[in-house]
């Protein structure tokens, strides 16, 4: 028996996880469809909602397994029940939704789940009778098929159409599914008839005999291959599966009676692995088999049993599978309150390596064509990729069973995720108004090797004020506050990483303000020099030596005196040398000349604490947050009393603002009831903003840092563990559009951006981020955008950027009248040619094959047979396929 090859799948085990890993809480309400009533990608699940009418979903983070409630967030998607809805493919958090109310809707969900209910579609079309089911396309971005009544409609989603409609049903559709090249699809139906369908031709390619059964049946094409299986009931009301070859339809390949019960039995396939699993309504059970695609043959393996019936099921897509522990399909099973994940794990002796057996390669989430392309008769597959991660030993000491997925999966997926230039998505305008393309949506964080970072900065200060960003960084040096009487503050030079020690007799060296810190910052200009604000008013200012700190600083080089209560911001000219604004408790803010040491203008018109201050790109105006909830706007150097007022959040709790261009303001703040807000404002009309994107409830004030080159806005808060972004489109509404994030390692104490000349444009790098952990570690992240031409200087990216660490003008011209804009700098490496002047690819498209189910003549499979043989015996030395065949050693199983 050794010859024979046993099947690495066999003993596959199911594993439910745990309570605590699984998400509860839900209400389910009764569900009437065929569909799978759950669905997921790798980010997110989402499910059926109770509340009353059914056009509710609930959507959840795969990692937030929180017990819910009712006052969760919710989906409010239509206005009937929500009969089916799906993840693209190719976009985690874009999904598509059917309904009884006859509407398709898309919707975008926010990368950090929904912190607040959605009932705003990015795009809704009206079919004329109910949706039944809904797929999107396997290899082409934003194609999608529907049923709805007898009718199978293909649309076009970027150019607002439905473009094929095949009408050939006897009666309602209520399955569909594609071939995995996106080529042909089959549908299964009321009229008990099974159709394979050539959408680009509008023709039914093949037509067979279906189950006998009047229940609804299910269908499910087998990967690329050429076999489906189909669900339903025979005439006697058992249930079955049949396994049929599309090159001889009528033939029922193999049936599996599935005992009697009156729950349709949903399928779910992994191509990969070859596990099919069958889940039947209102079962506790779940059936496990296996295809055989050479044989075409199903062997039935060890099921699961719950203890609660299950409503419905999906799997969850291969990147979210934790890979270090060999599981190789997880499966979400929809309950009464309840959404169970029961995870297939092979057992193995060790799971230190990656075990690359259990997974060939698998489809990447990046579309192989346009949906023009396909349209125009193209046939590309989608590319593979692999699922192990950079350092398997490394992956399986940080991954838990149950978690999602491991950090080579993420990167692979990454990587291969849809070219800028090709990128597109559904946009927040009219039904089918267009698509938005966007070059940077898909920015990525890296947090560099262990290395590079800063270990032993303790105690971090805790308890800077939120006026404070907690951080301040230059080119290669960075304030850090360390907790002690007397304002202690950190100079770290950058690039020297590794442990800062300390021992009983001595300390990391500081500068020691004398009181209490309030805020700090380089000098833009000059990072010898430092500026601290402290409680007792005064502005301190200390001199760094050229090799960076060597003993503790007490000594001074000079001070500003003015205010006479603390100072809680400091905020340097963008232009001016020498040229500090400072706000203070007293509600006064004031700009000073720091070479004279003397204050120069003082502006008014504060009625409580400044929040936040910022300079516009040319440092003529100047505008003010405040905690009476006014925005300010200065031309202080004309007069001292603001030109324009504005509302400002409703919230009195903290907040931040930034100049977009010269035209536009960006507001942080809270509402009422502490949930965090981001607003952007029009400068000529503060009366309300343009728009503005309600977030989480948190008590941290939410930073923010605007990249104007890039027209990206990143927001992070202290005590969060991640770093998000809005792209500003000043032109496009709704203005603020949702990126993806970064996660870190644990939680952060605050995040400082690196001039722009740091980046690696080569790499694509946009932006280089410090970022200090509460653990006292200064972490370096690199933020990127993933280009597949980086051979070439990406211009559509890095434009001319400002130089903001030279200064354009000195302090007396500045305060005689004098403007001057920013440098700016080409950031083009030498001898890199840029993206504008390479070569355009041009994609040859192939010319549409109509699908043809026709079986090979004798004579053809004579001749097939005869050429590889003659291939064969050309080749002497090749060992023939049973002397490759092994068994599987008795101990593999224990």
């Amino acid at each position: 028996m050794s010859k024979f090859k046993s099947s690495k799948f066999r003993n596959t085990l199911a594993k439910a996880a745990k309570k605590e890993h699984s998400y509860t809480g839900l209400s389910i309400p009764n569900l009437n469809s065929t569909a799978d009533h759950v669905a997921a990608s790798a980010n997110f699940l989402a499910c059926n909602a109770n509340t009353g009418s059914g056009g509710s979903l609930a959507v959840i983070r795969l990692d937030d397994y929180a017990k819910k409630d009712a006052s969760m967030p919710l989906l409010n998607a239509h206005s009937g029940f929500v009969s089916d809805f799906q993840f693209s493919p190719f976009d985690d958090c874009l999904m598509a939704t059917g309904s009884d109310d006859c509407t398709v809707k898309f919707w975008r969900i926010p990368e950090e789940g929904l912190m607040e209910s959605l009932s705003t579609p990015l795009v809704s079309v009206a079919l004329e009778r109910k949706v039944e089911s809904l797929r999107w396309h396997p290899a082409a971005h934003n194609v999608l098929a529907t049923s709805s009544s007898n009718v199978v409609k293909i649309w076009d989603v970027e150019n607002g159409a439905d473009k094929y409609a095949l009408g050939s049903h006897g009666d309602s559709v209520t399955s569909i599914s594609w071939r995995e090249n996106g080529q042909v699809l089959a549908s299964a139906c009321k009229d008990k008839k099974l159709r394979i369908l050539d959408p680009r031709t509008s023709t039914v390619a093949a037509e067979c005999s279906g189950h006998s059964g009047v229940k609804e049946p299910r269908v499910l094409w087998l990967g690329d291959g050429e076999h489906i299986v189909s669900t339903g009931f025979t005439a006697s009301r058992e249930r079955e599966l049949c396994l049929r070859d599309i090159r001889n339809f009528d033939k029922v390949v193999q049936r599996c009676p599935l005992g009697s019960s009156t729950g349709i039995v949903l399928p779910f396939y992994d191509a990969d692995t070859g596990i099919l699993l069958l889940l039947g309504k209102g079962d506790c059970t779940i059936n496990f088999l296996e295809f055989d695609s050479k044989n075409a043959k199903l062997t039935e393996g060890q099921g699961y049993s719950s203890a609660l019936p299950q409503k419905g099921g999906c799997l969850v897509p291969k990147r979210a599978l934790n890979v270090m522990s060999c599981e190789v399909a997880r499966l979400l099973q929809l309950q009464q309150n309840a959404v169970q994940p029961v995870g297939y794990f092979v057992p193995r002796k060790s799971y230190l390596d990656f075990a690359d057996d259990l997974y060939p390669d698998t489809l990447a989430s990046s579309a192989a064509m346009t949906a023009d392309e396909w349209f125009d008769g193209a046939n590309e597959k989608v590319e593979r990729v692999s699922l192990k991660p950079e350092s398997s030993r490394a992956a399986s000491s940080s991954t838990s069973a149950g978690a999602s997925t491991s950090a080579g999966a993420s990167a692979s997926a990454g990587a291969h995720s849809p070219s800028n230039e090709d990128e597109l998505e559904i946009i927040q305008l009219k039904p089918f108004a267009g698509v938005r393309s966007s070059k940077v949506r898909h920015w990525m964080g890296t947090t560099l090797p262990k290395s590079t970072w800063i270990d032993g900065l303790k105690p971090v200060c805790t308890s800077i004020p939120g006026d404070s960003d907690g951080i301040s960084v230059s080119h290669n040096r960075a304030l850090v506050p360390l907790a002690g009487v007397g304002g202690h503050l950190v100079v770290v030079q950058v690039d020297k990483p590794g442990r800062r020690k300390t021992t009983e007799t001595s300390s990391i060296p500081y500068l020691e303000n004398g009181c209490a810190i309030q805020d700090f910052c380089f000098d833009p200009f000059d990072d010898s020099r430092v500026f601290i604000a402290g409680e007792d008013g005064k502005v301190n200012i200390f001199k760094v030596p050229a090799g960076g700190l060597t003993s503790t600083i007490t000594q001074t080089e000079g001070s500003l005196r003015g205010h006479y209560e603390k100072v809680n911001i400091l905020l340097p000219h963008p232009t001016a040398a020498g040229v500090l604004t400072t706000a203070s408790f007293d509600l006064a803010v004031k700009v000073w000349d720091v070479g004279s040491e003397s204050e120069k203008i003082v502006l008014e018109g504060h009625t409580e604490q400044v929040f936040g201050m910022a300079w516009n790109t040319d440092g003529k105006l100047l505008a003010t947050l405040c905690k009476d909830r006014k925005i300010r706007i200065y031309e202080p150097r004309s007069s001292t009393s603001p030109i324009e007022v504005g509302n400002g959040p409703n919230g009195s709790r903290g907040g931040r603002i930034v100049w977009v261009g010269d035209t536009h303001l960006i507001v942080s703040g809270f509402d009422k009831t502490s949930q965090r807000s981001i607003s952007l404002y029009a400068r000529k009309d503060l009366s309300k903003p343009i728009n503005t994107i309600m977030l989480d409830v948190s008590p941290s004030i939410l930073f923010i840092h605007y990249d104007s080159d890039r027209q990206l806005l990143f927001y992070y808060g202290k005590g969060d563990s991640s770093v998000s972004a809005l792209e500003v489109s000043l032109t496009e509404s709704p203005f603020l559009f949702a990126t993806t994030l970064f996660k870190g390692n644990g939680l952060q104490q605050a995040i400082g951006f690196q001039p722009a000349n740091m980046c690696d444009v080569k790499n694509v790098e946009i932006a280089t981020v410090l970022r200090l952990s509460n653990t006292g570690s200064l972490e370096p992240v690199k933020f990127k955008i993933p280009r597949t031409r980086v051979e070439y200087f990406q211009d559509d990216i890095f434009p001319p950027c400002r130089v903001t660490w030279e200064s354009s003008l000195s302090a007396s011209e500045w305060f005689s009248g004098k403007n001057v804009s920013a440098k700016t700098i080409n950031l083009q490496p030498a001898g890199m040619k840029p993206l504008s002047e390479a070569p355009v690819i041009v994609v040859t498209k192939k010319k549409y094959e109509s699908f043809n189910p026709r079986e090979k003549t004798d004579d053809e499979k004579k001749e097939e047979l005869l050429t590889a043989m003659v291939s064969k015996m050309a080749e002497p030395d090749e060992p023939l396929p049973q002397d490759e065949m092994e068994g599987v050693d008795d101990d593999e199983w224990d």
